[in-house]
């Protein structure tokens, strides 16, 4: 799964320091999935021991965890969900989320760093259009058009052929979410949990929408609590609009009018968009529940909890449906009873990535831990795993022969990634180009934070900075 694994020599125990746990401990730590190399160095500070951390399979070289706390032979760090005990020259304990178990002993030679390869580079663009704001949102496209919303509020509509914007429309809330679009008309919610809805044609306002019901306990809300500002994208249905809120609400509304039919109380904000399974939703919730509803009315006839917060959309898989958590798991569940069959650990790396599923293979990003999977949707075992370098909040965008995916880079930030899009070989992962988005000093974030989209052969994708670019596929 990893590049070449590093097996550290046994070395015989170190003469006694003067504190028990000073030096460097190499070891393992296994998942439900996969094991991989971590290791502990702990070293004299002004107060006592600073620790620092390693994990080549998450980038992680080095990365200091502050001043050790270290009580009755127990060190723990409850922000990262260590806790190792001593016993000789052995420390055993828990990682992460769900305390994923760890086996060090001491050592002297460090784990090396993975190393970076030579990569061949990406085309050059075939057009940009600068659309003067920052843009989270992914884009969305129909019949040549590319649609996406910017923080300034705008929604643009862009054609695919040269660039050329065909129209805009100005709202007073920023936008974060993907729109979704049909023949006549294009539907997406603003940065104060609005629904919106444009003329296809010409972008002007046909509706809007509150999705806040002033008498539930959250009430209005123009906070994004989800740190990557994620949004729902409205999901149509026999003329019925199916979205949910950071209000706890899950709505349905009239496509034509934007009359809500119905309003589910989930109990908690919903920020991933919802499921369709024939006549029932299914939606995840940011306490980490998983909801099951007759999609006529609102009922809810099932619900189970997972270990965290939820952002992103529940994927059907045959049997299985697939969930992506922030507890740093990507979970199968049997669609019959929501029964969990299967976890693919991330290590401390939230599941953001919604899957895609082409020919019974699930693709799916990984955040912080940089990777493109194929997955087995039936066990979660990977065919494949490949580094694409840096933040994948996005779906991966699968073609015949080969996935494309678009990467963020944030700054701070404690594991290395860079922005860009990397084509990747469909059947074995293998890199095939990748095009590199540089973090400009002191900026914030760089790259696509959303998923890209291919249009007549072109390859689109928003930049964070604003910048809508094409590239041949």
């Amino acid at each position: 799964m990893f590049a070449a694994g590093w097996a550290f020599a046994e070395t015989p125990p170190v003469a006694v320091t003067s504190d028990p746990f000073e030096g460097l401990w190499v070891g393992t730590v296994a998942a439900p999935n996969q094991t991989t190399e971590i290791s502990f160095a702990f070293t004299p500070g002004k107060h006592g021991l600073n620790a620092r951390f390693t994990m080549p399979a998450m980038f992680v070289n080095g990365m200091a965890l502050g001043p050790a706390h270290i009580v009755d032979g127990t060190y723990t760090l409850p922000d990262l969900g260590i806790r190792l005990t001593r016993t000789g020259d052995h420390l055993t304990g828990t990682f992460a989320n769900p305390l994923l178990q760890v086996d060090l002993h001491r050592a002297v030679q460090p784990l090396p760093a993975l190393p970076a390869p030579a990569l061949p580079p990406g085309p050059a663009p075939l057009w940009s259009h600068a659309l003067g704001a920052l843009v989270w949102a992914s884009p969305a496209a129909r019949d040549g058009v590319v649609y996406v919303g910017s923080v300034d509020g705008k929604f643009h509509a862009i054609s695919a052929r040269d660039g050329v914007e065909l129209w805009t429309w100005s709202g007073p809330n920023p936008l974060y979410g993907e729109a979704l679009v049909t023949a006549d008309r294009v539907w997406f919610v603003d940065g104060h949990t609005e629904l919106i809805c444009l003329n296809r044609a010409d972008g002007h306002l046909l509706w809007r929408a509150p999705l806040h019901d002033a008498a539930s306990a959250a009430g209005p809300t123009s906070g994004n609590e989800t740190f990557n500002r994620r949004v729902p994208v409205p999901v149509l249905a026999d003329s019925t609009l199916y979205v949910g809120s950071a209000d706890h609400g899950l709505y349905a509304l009239d496509a034509a009018t934007g009359t809500v039919l119905w309003r589910h109380d989930a109990g908690a904000a919903i920020y991933g968009s919802v499921t369709l399974d024939g006549d029932q939703l299914i939606v995840g919730c940011y306490d980490g529940s998983v909801l099951v509803l007759n999609r006529r009315d609102g009922a809810e006839l099932a619900r189970t909890k997972l270990g965290g917060p939820i952002a992103s959309a529940p994927v059907i898989a045959g049997d299985m449906l697939i969930v992506g958590c922030r507890d740093y798991l990507l979970y199968g569940l049997r669609r019959s009873d929501l029964r969990v069959v299967w976890r693919n650990s991330y290590w401390f790396s939230w599941v953001e990535s919604v899957p895609r599923l082409v020919d019974g293979v699930l693709y799916v990003g990984g955040s912080d831990y940089r990777r493109i999977s194929a997955l087995d949707p039936a066990t979660g075992q990977a065919r494949w795993v490949s580094d694409v370098f840096g933040i994948t909040w996005g779906t991966p965008l699968v073609t015949a022969d080969t996935i494309f995916a678009g990467t963020s880079a944030q700054n701070p930030a404690a594991i290395s990634h860079t922005g860009g899009i990397t084509a990747l070989d469909r059947r074995t992962g293998a890199v095939k180009w990748r095009v590199v988005t540089p973090l400009p000093a002191g900026a914030e974030r760089a790259g696509y934070l959303g998923s890209l989209v291919l249009v007549d052969e072109k390859l689109i994708g928003a930049g964070f900075d604003g910048v809508l670019v094409a590239y041949p596929r």
